[in-house]
């Protein structure tokens, strides 16, 4: 029995899902409908409910590198949601994009990468893509970035690829897509000029603020009572000082 045939059951249902997602993930659109129509499992597939399940909770999480046009055609093919709800619609686009750009980001998608951030009033080549992604990425160098970001040039080109990669308004906790890190991304935007809204201010634990406060207010009472005897101590001390004035000399 070969790959492609019939199977029944729950695990007949799970690697089915996993073949297409697979497949989703390394044909282009065309190919993949035409896998889709053509396959012999999934014409008549034995439980196409458990099916249907088995695919969504494969990307349902949206961390699934898939792309955009393949994940639309299953939500055609097994109909995830009502087109009618705008905000079921609103949810799956969203689903969608986040899996796509998981998927751009993937080794081997350059092109594919390259083409989803080209404008034509700012083409972006293949290479170009690679080094962008490359300052996002990988081990965190400083120095080197701080350098990169003296380019007005460069800059622009970070705050477009934040913009297409991660979106706006970046926040302080972001986590972006892999392979791309937080520190770089971070850096970027505030360096790119994208609206990053900054971590609020750390406050200390309830406990580590009573400690604080009771060391004050012993510090503070501690000086009270210091100032307090030397008040009572310096008049007596003047009379001292007054009398030993006055003492008459010796004959």
């Amino acid at each position: 029995m070969n790959d492609e045939a019939a199977v029944t059951g729950p695990s007949a249902a799970e690697a089915l899902a996993d073949r297409i997602v697979r497949h989703g993930q390394q044909h282009d659109p065309a190919d993949f409908a035409a896998w889709l129509q053509q396959s012999p499992e999934l014409q008549a597939p034995a439980d196409v409910s458990a099916v249907k399940l088995a695919t969504w909770q494969r990307l349902m999480n949206g961390t699934t590198p898939f792309p955009q046009a393949n994940f639309e055609q299953l939500a055609d093919r097994f109909q995830w949601y009502d087109r009618g709800n705008i905000r079921e619609c609103y949810d799956m686009a969203a689903l969608g994009h986040s899996m796509h750009v998981r998927w751009l980001l993937l080794r081997g998608n350059e092109v594919a990468l390259a083409r989803y951030m080209h404008r034509d009033d700012a083409p972006v080549s293949v290479a170009q893509a690679r080094v962008r992604v490359a300052r996002l990425s990988g081990r965190w160098r400083p120095l080197r970035a701080r350098w990169q970001a003296r380019s007005a040039h460069t800059r622009r080109e970070m705050r477009d690829t934040l913009h297409y990669l991660v979106g706006e308004p970046i926040m302080w906790f972001v986590v972006p897509p892999p392979p791309l890190q937080r520190k770089q991304v971070l850096f970027w935007a505030a360096a790119a000029g994208n609206r990053l809204h900054s971590a609020p201010r750390r406050r200390l634990p309830l406990w580590q603020r009573v400690v604080v406060a009771l060391l004050l207010a012993c510090t503070l009472l501690g000086a009270l009572a210091i100032a307090h005897r030397a008040s009572i101590a310096s008049p007596s001390d003047t009379r001292g000082d007054r009398l030993v004035l006055q003492a008459p000399a010796s004959t």
